[in-house]
């Protein structure tokens, strides 16, 4: 799977579970002379989530790992998506808004 189409099935499937979530891709900046911190920003019933979506088996990189952390100090959730636990982070998000997870 693309990390495009891995994109596109969260956001079809996040919406669903809420309608009124915000979700935000962040396009690739490079070109403008930067790197994008992450992949994408979604905002479910008020608590921030910084996503990083992966597939074919890759990390995040050191940059993006560190943007990701710096995000969470900052009292936000960071999430790394993968193609292989893409039901279990729609869960534990549903979970964390629902107060279920901390």
């Amino acid at each position: 799977m693309k990390e495009s189409k891995l994109y596109q099935k969260f956001k079809d499937k996040i919406k669903e579970v809420d309608p009124d979530c915000f979700f935000y891709k962040i396009p690739d900046t490079s070109y403008l002379g930067g790197k994008k911190p992450f992949d994408g920003f979604l905002v479910m019933k008020g608590i921030p989530f910084a996503i990083e979506f992966k597939v074919d088996g890759k990390e995040a990189t050191d940059y993006q790992a560190y943007q990701l952390e710096k995000f969470k100090m900052a009292g936000g959730r960071s999430i790394v998506c993968h193609e292989t636990d893409f039901d279990k982070v729609i869960l534990h998000i549903t979970n964390i808004v629902t107060r279920k997870e901390v």
